[in-house]
C-alpha cells in the first residue's frame, strides 16, 4: 500500500471475483469459493488497516472473521448511525458524512469489502485509491458484478502489479488510481 500522510484518508477496495467477473453468485453467497492464498491476503490487508467498510449482507456473511475489527456498515434501514458495540458503527451513507466521520474517528487506512453497493457508492464518490482485485479461475455464469454505478461512470485505474497467488491458477491485480500513480507507473 502507498505510504499514509498523515490527517489523509486512503481508500482501498479488496475484492476476489470469478473469471466472468462476479463477486458472488447472489447477496447471500458464502465466500468460500476463494482460495486460501486469497483469504491470507485479504487477513493481512485487513489487519494494516484502520477501519473496513461493508454493506450489512456482506457483513452478515463475515461477521465472524470482521468481529475484531473496526467495521463501519452500510445500511439503509437505518436514518444516520447507530453504534452496536465498540467495533461495529452501522451508518447509512445517505445521511451521514462518510468522509467527516472517517476523519473524526481519526481513521486513515480505510479498507472497503463490498457488497456491489458498497463498491460502487466508493466508485462512484471517487473515493477509491487502490483496488486489489482476486481472480479467482472459477465461472459462476451470473451473479453480482463488482461495480454497478447507474448512470454509469468511468474512473481510470493504472496495473501496479501482478502475484500468482497457487498453482490453481488464482491472481492478485492491484491497481492504483490513475491520479494517485507514482510517476515510474505513469
Amino acid at each position: 500500500m502507498s505510504a499514509v500522510r498523515k490527517n489523509k484518508l486512503f481508500f482501498y477496495a479488496i475484492a476476489a471475483v470469478s473469471l466472468d467477473g462476479r463477486i458472488a453468485k447472489d447477496s447471500h453467497h458464502l465466500t468460500n469459493w476463494t482460495s486460501v492464498a486469497d483469504k491470507n491476503f485479504l487477513h493481512k490487508k485487513l489487519d494494516a488497516s484502520d477501519v473496513v467498510i461493508v454493506g450489512n449482507n456482506t457483513f452478515k456473511i463475515a461477521r465472524e472473521p470482521l468481529s475484531k475489527r473496526n467495521c463501519i456498515i452500510f445500511t439503509r434501514a437505518i436514518a444516520q448511525e447507530r453504534r452496536e458495540n465498540e467495533n461495529y458503527l452501522y451508518v447509512n451513507p445517505a445521511g451521514v458524512d462518510v468522509v467527516e466521520l472517517l476523519k473524526n474517528k481519526n481513521y486513515h487506512r480505510v479498507a472497503v469489502l463490498g457488497g456491489t453497493q458498497v463498491y460502487s457508492w466508493f466508485l462512484e464518490k471517487n473515493l477509491l485509491d487502490e483496488i486489489y482485485l482476486t481472480i479467482e479461475p472459477i465461472v459462476f455464469g451470473s451473479g453480482l458484478p463488482l461495480f454497478n454505478v447507474i448512470p454509469p461512470v468511468t474512473k481510470k485505474f493504472m496495473l501496479a502489479s501482478v502475484r500468482k497467488l497457487n498453482s490453481q491458477g488464482a491472481i492478485l491485480l492491484h491497481y492504483v488510481k490513475k491520479t494517485a500513480c507514482p510517476n515510474f507507473l505513469k
